[in-house]
This record gives structure tokens, sequence and C-alpha cells, in this order.
């Protein structure tokens, strides 16, 4: 409805080169003048209502505009035009006579000269309407913005003739308000339009979603990447109503390949052929859809967004996809994707079942079900070993039966736990397959899901572990007193040192003192037995490394046969059997001939009526475990056995007799170290001694120790650096640092060198020696050192002097310490001297490494 007064727009003046702009004010307008305007508004609502009331096939504008100039031709304008202003071009153009004219011919013959194209920018730019005329009496032409939803799409342009009236503001308005409802009608008209698409691509879509849904819940099912594909395939070829549809899925080195046509049964191609290759193949980096010669593809992406295929579409050239066929088809991609993991997740289940079975039949833990009265209902395999039980099947249930003397004690324990309490595992001692042992049992009630409970009994034997714990906790202690021994030898040789050293020196002063001489003998030979029993301990406490050579065992015991012949007496007999000849070994000789010497003096110990020594050397060979010594590895052994007539040992007795200080011959009879060594000797000769004895018969000790073959190298021997000692030496002078922490040692290597001529820089530490060396004025021969220092050890001391004095001279004593102390030593600038040791063999090994200067 038009309203009986209203407010006119306000037009733009502008000048132009032909015609001007005219512009009329704001002004209120009364009933009359509206109704000269009126007709040309009434026709064009009443023409509109065609167009609006009918159900459009397409979004045309141009019926619209039809309409607009129906309404206005031939009465109240001449010509009637739209225009894009930004292409110049007409969208719509009409004018009166009989003839068509195009957009330009109508702009010069009814704009009268005017120029458009700036006023279309005037009007765009501005949105005010601009009117014009050529002869001073009023507006001719009008151009208006034409606005969609408050945006302009277009310029309405009307002009009537030179020779009728001019238009009034009030028809001014009229226009000014068409062109206003035409743009409303505009997107009235796009609005059904678009209302009219979203409802069919709703509908599509429903369609197809329930196409995708019915899919999902098809392939859920599925168990094999084949049917999936096929299954997917027909599901893509009627989601998308397409001629054609392939799914492929997996790599390169295995993929299957699945095509679904109009009209045929989706079907598997064979990856070689030609059909397979002109279909879409996955792309490993596509993360969206993409159009491949007419066909739509999806990639598969799993939850790592790697790619495991795709999705594949086929249309006719001219039918293009659309948005919504692209997310579908992501959709099916995803749907692939999670039908693909799905099926590892349930073959990856499966497998976890079976390892899970065979893990629980492969424990080393006897596992057992049963209900709460002790019913047994499965059982795995440690469970048959250790009660005796046949391997489980259905039809041996009947012979699986809790022993006697088992199953009261696990009554009780499942009494608790089906009553709702909580049991800690517990140990308990029971007689199985006629055997004493220790069960570790723990039980745990199973999910029954509204069945009768079962119960999860673990079964173990932990006999052996008790065992290996005590043997553990032994070896422990053996380990802590070898710590300890090898402290006691470190100080107790420089103790010895001093002795013997002091004894040397009072063997001078007592010369012709037959008395005092027999004095110092037996202190002398004191000391020996001592050196002896720091030998030992520095064994048994690893603290002194063995000289292995290559020893023929029956040739070491006939060169010693006559020595244990005289330490076994009269009383007792020496029975030898050895073999004619045996390989060879590695070992520590001196050690060896130590070890032959104790076992004989033990066994001399063992038979204080006399009785029978039996020595036997023999060649074995170990193809498996041996019960005698279950750790030997296969190979091939020497042995030595050395067995007695004598008192025997009990089983007490016998199992801690390698303990380091263990004996049983009384105070002061025996210092319980010597079978200790000779074990420790056997194990760094990667052999095996084993001790067998019986109260009142005799003890047995057996030693295998590895045959060597004869491509084996021998191990390479140092040489002894002791010099052979001498009675008369030519005197040496030169300067010596010595750095001793033992102050009575050092005092004693101070007096000793000294007297032989020496120059003698003190120190009692590392430190000491450093500070020493740098404030002495001159050049220091040698230095004599201890291995163990407070801080910076002996040879770290040693290597700093001798990069600050290249010529320096090294001594390096130690009494737990091996000869490669010196290895980092300048090349055949460094001796090692092992304490104990007596001042003669000093002085010697000082002047021996002195006499090497150039």
């Amino acid at each position: 409805m038009i309203a009986s007064s209203r407010t006119l727009p306000s037009f733009r003046v502008a000048p132009y080169e032909s015609g001007r702009i005219v512009a009329g004010g704001s002004a209120l307008v009364s009933d009359a003048t509206l109704a000269r305007s009126r007709p040309f508004v009434l026709r064009y609502y009443e023409r509109r209502r065609e167009v609006l009331t009918a159900t459009p096939r397409d979004a045309d504008p141009a019926r619209l505009y039809e309409q607009l100039a129906l309404a206005a031709l031939p009465d109240f304008a001449h010509w009637v035009a739209v225009v894009d202003p930004s292409s110049r071009n007409a969208a719509f153009s009409r004018c009166t006579g009989d003839h068509e004219h195009s957009f330009d011919v109508c702009r010069h013959e009814w704009a009268g000269g005017l120029d458009l194209d700036t006023a279309m920018d005037n009007v765009v730019t501005s949105g005010f309407s601009l009117a014009w005329n050529d002869d001073g009496q009023g507006p001719r032409g009008m151009v208006s913005l034409l606005n969609v939803e408050d945006s302009p799409v277009g310029v309405v342009v009307l002009a009537r003739d030179q020779n009728a009236a001019a238009w009034s503001e009030d028809d001014l308005g009229a226009i000014h308000d068409v062109v206003t409802a035409l743009g409303v009608d505009l997107e009235r008209l796009r609005l059904r339009y678009e209302s009219r698409l979203a409802l069919r691509a709703s509908q599509r879509v429903a369609s197809q979603l329930h196409q995708v849904i019915s899919a999902s819940l098809a392939v859920g099912t599925l168990s094999d990447e084949n049917s999936i594909a096929q299954n997917l395939a027909r599901s893509a070829r009627s989601v998308f109503d397409v001629d054609r549809a392939s799914v492929t899925l997996g790599d390169e080195t295995e993929r299957v390949i699945a095509l679904a046509q109009r009209g045929r049964s989706p079907r598997l191609l064979d990856v070689s052929t030609a059909e397979s290759s002109g279909l879409p193949a996955p792309r490993p980096a596509a993360g969206e859809s993409w159009v491949q010669e007419d066909w739509l593809c999806a990639p598969v992406l799993d939850s790592r967004r790697s790619s495991r295929g795709v999705v594949a579409a086929h249309r006719a050239p001219g039918a293009p996809f659309s948005d919504e066929d692209r997310e579908l088809a992501m959709l099916l991609g995803q749907l692939a994707a999670t039908s693909l993991e799905a099926l590892d997740l349930n073959r990856t289940i499966h497998d976890s079942e079976i390892r899970l079975r065979i893990l629980v039949d492969a424990a080393p833990v006897g596992i057992v079900e049963s209900n709460g009265d002790g019913e047994v209902r499965w059982w795995n395999q440690s469970a048959s070993r250790l009660l005796r039980w046949p391997t489980f099947t259905p039809e041996a249930l009947p012979d699986a039966t809790w022993p006697e003397t088992v199953r009261p004690q696990l009554s009780e324990l499942w009494r608790e736990l089906l009553a709702g309490g909580l049991r800690d595992a517990q140990e308990f001692a029971a007689t199985v397959g006629g055997r004493e042992r220790i069960l570790a049992v723990s039980a745990a009630v199973l999910p029954s899901g509204g069945s009768e409970p079962s119960v999860l009994t673990l079964l173990d034997d932990i006999t052996d572990q008790r065992e290996l714990r005590e043997e553990v906790r032994h070896a422990h202690r053996m380990e802590l007193r070898g710590q300890v021994a090898s402290s006691v030898a470190h100080d107790f040789n420089n103790l010895m040192t001093l002795i013997l050293g002091y004894t040397e020196l009072l063997s001078r002063s007592v010369a012709g003192n037959q008395k005092a001489e027999e004095l110092v003998h037996d202190i002398q030979s004191t000391s020996s037995r001592a050196a002896t029993l720091t030998a030992q301990l520095q064994s048994i406490g690893r603290t002194s490394e063995p000289a292995p050579v290559r020893l023929d065992v029956g040739a070491a015991m006939s060169a010693n046969a006559e020595v244990i012949e005289r330490i076994m007496g009269s009383k007792n007999t020496v029975e030898w059997v050895l073999a004619d000849s045996t390989p060879p070994v590695t070992v520590d000789a001196d050690l060896f001939e130590q070890m032959i010497l104790n076992l004989s003096i033990n066994a001399r110990d063992a038979m204080p009526d006399g009785g029978t020594l039996r020595v036997v050397t023999s060649i074995e060979e170990v193809v498996s475990a041996d019960e005698r010594a279950p750790s030997l590895a296969a190979g091939t052994y020497v042995t030595l056995s050395i067995s007695d007539t004598g008192a025997g040992m009990d089983e007490a007795t016998l199992a801690r007799c390698f303990e380091p200080l263990f004996t049983t011959k009384g105070p002061f009879k025996g210092t319980g170290l010597g079978l200790a060594s000779a074990r420790r000797l056997v194990q760094n000769s990667a052999g095996v001694i084993d001790c067998t004895s019986q109260l009142g018969v005799g003890t047995t000790f057996t030693i295998w120790l590895p045959a060597q073959t004869i491509d084996e190298p021998a191990p390479v021997v140092a040489p002894d650096s002791t010099p052979t000692p001498v009675t008369t030496r030519a005197q040496m002078s030169g300067t010596i640092l010595l750095c001793e922490d033992d102050p009575g040692l050092r005092r004693l290597a101070l007096q000793v060198l000294q007297r032989n001529g020496f120059v003698v820089l003190e120190t009692a530490s590392a430190q000491d020696a450093l500070e020493a060396s740098a404030s002495f004025d001159g050049d220091i021969d040698l230095l004599l050192s201890d291995v163990v220092l407070g801080g910076m050890t002996g040879p770290e001391l040693a290597a700093r002097l001798q990069r600050e004095q290249p010529e320096l001279l090294v001594v390096m004593m130690s009494g737990t310490a091996s000869p490669d102390a010196i290895d980092e030593l300048r090349e055949g600038s460094a001796i090692f001297m092992a304490k104990p040791f007596r001042p003669s063999e000093l002085v010697d090994q000082v002047m021996g490494l002195l006499s090497r200067r150039p």
C-alpha cells in the first residue's frame, strides 16, 4: 500500500557536459501529488504478484525486470534498463516503439547525451539517486541504485522522451519506491529458489546419509579387507548415484581393489590388469578429497593421518560434484579407515588372546582354575609338572585332583577369598611327588558374570630359590671376608716389609755372634711364613693378580713328589696314579704348587694315626653338566684328585670347608685360608674344585682344569724384574724422591737409601711430592712411591712428574696392586716391587734401574 504522504529522498546535483542534474530537496508531498504517480506503482505491484506467487524453476531476475518495464512503458517512461555498474553491461533493456534497440542505442537516444557511466559510478559511490534533463524544464531521466539486502547489485535507469512532460518530484519518489520494492522482490525470489534447492539438497543428503549409515552397519560385521572393499564400493556407487565407484585399500606391496558398476555386482580386480590401473590410486600426502578426470576421490586416513587407500566415484563429464558430495566422500573414506582399524583391532585382540593363552600355559608358575570347593577346571603346563598332572584336556579333568598334602593348605585361602576377604601370598611346606618342597601360593577370584565364581590359584616351587638365596648370602659373606682379607694384607705387607728390613739390617750388626744370628734367622723364617699367609689373603681378597703359565700337571706333581712324601711322614703311604701324558693347563705355577702342598698338609693332619694319600691325574671329556660339578662347560679337562683315608667331615663342616678363615684345627694350628685360596686359584683358571667327604672314611678333593690345545697361544709371563742379590755393590749417587704414606716404612726406606749414598727427599703424600719436586734446586733421578696413596695415586703422580721431567725413573711398590700399575708410564722407565721386600732388594732394584741411564 502506498502511504498518503511521505518525504522525498534527496537527489544529488552535479554538472555534466550536456544537460544538468536536478535535485529535489526533501519536502512533504500531498495526496493529490501522489495520485499522479500512483498508477505506475500500482501496475508494478500488480504485475510482480504473478512472478512471486509462481513456482520459479530458476532464479531469473529478468522476469521481475520485465514486469518493471511493463508497468513503466509507455505511460510513465519510454526506456527502462537494469545495468551492472562494474561491467557496464545491461542485464535488461527495453524501450517504446515497434523496433528493438540495443542498450547502447537506447542510451544514446534517451539519455540525451548524459555521461551515463559517470552517473552510475556516482550513484554506486554515494548511494543517492540522480535525475537529469537537458531543457531546464524538469527531470526526464533518473538513475537509482538497486540494493538486495543492503548490497548494490545493479543500477536502474528510467528515461522519458524529450517531447514528453517532465517528471515531478512525486514521480521521482515513485521511481525510488519501485526500485526499492524491486530489490526486496529479488531477495524474496532468491530466497524462495534457494529454499527449494536447500530442501531438495537436504532430501538428497538425507538419503545419502541413510545409505552411509547402512554401509557402516554392514562393514562393521566384516572380517577381511576384500569384503570391506566390495561393500564400500557398492555403497559409494549408490550414495552418489554414479555409473562406477571403486575402493582401493592397502599399499603398493599388498593392495585390494573393488569396483562397483551400475547393473553389476561389486567385484575384486587383479592389481596387474589394465582395468585396475585406470582407477584412481591412493595419494600418500592427500588429506582432503580431490577430483581426478571426473572421479571424486577421498583418502582413507587412519588415526595417525597415514594413507591406507582411496574411495572414488565417477560421473559423466559435465555433472560436477558438490561440496556435500565431497563431504560424503570424506565420510566414506573415514568409514573405510574405521573399518580397517576395527579389523586390525580385532586381529590384535585375537592375537593377544592367543599370546595370552600361550603365555599362561608357558608361565613358570603353576596356574590352576577351580571352583570354591577345589574342583579343578583348567591348569597350565607348569601346574602339570609341579602337581604331577597330565597335560590339560577336557578328558583329563577327572585325573586332576589336589594332593592331600596341598589341598588343606589351600581350602582356607579359597574360603576367605570367596567371602570377600583379602589374602597375601603365603608359603608352606608340602610333600609333592615324594619330595618335601616349599610352595608359594596366591589366589584371586575370577569374574563370574552371574554364574558360580572361579578361583585362580598360582603355585610356585621356591625350594631352589631358597637354596640359591642361601648361596648368595654365603657369597656375600665370602666377599666381605675377602675385602677384609685384602685390607689386612695391605697393612700386613707394610709391617712385614719393616720386619724383614730391620731384620736384614740387624743381621749385619750381629755378624759373628752365632746365637744372635740364629735368632735373626728364626725371625726371617717366621717372616717368610707370614709372607705366605699374606699371599693367601691377597688371593682370597682378589688383590693380587695371578701370573698364569702353561703347566703340565703330571710333571708338576712328579717334581713335588719328594716334598709331598716328606710332608706326609713315615706313618702315611702315598699312592701315585699319574696319567702317562696330559694336555697342558693354564694356571699360576707358584700358587698351584702351594695349593698341592696345602692339600697334602690337610690330608696329613686328618690322618694322625697314619693312612693313605692317593694322587690321581686323568683326562675327562665333559659333554654336558656333570653331576659332581654342574658349573663345568662342555670340553676337555685335566683332573687332579687328592684323597685321604682320614677322619672325614660331616655335612656342616663340608658345606663350609672353602670359607675363608674357617678351620677345624683349633687355635694356632690353622689359618682357614688354604682351601679358600685354592678355590680362588682354580676359579681364576676357569676350572672347578669339588670336595666329597664321609666321616670315618676320608676326604677327596677333585680339581678340573681346562685342557689347552697346541694351537692356543701360551700366556705371556712377565720376566722377574728382581735382580740377583749381590754382596758387593758399586757406589752410586743420585737424588731420590720418596713418597710413602706409612711412617715406619718411609723411615726404613729413608735409612736404607741414605746408607747407600743417595740423597732422599722424604714426602708422605702425592701433593707433598709435587711441592718437593717444584722447590728442589736440582735434578731428581728417581721416584720411589707406593701405588696406593691418599688422593692422587702413585702412578698418577709418576705420570705427572714424567711430563715435567721426561728422564725421571720410577720404582712403584705395593703389597696389593698388580704389576700393570706401571703400564701407563714411559716404556722402560719404571719397575714394580711387590711388598714385602728386604732392604737389599730395594737397593738392588734402585741401583739396577739407575744403571740404565745413558
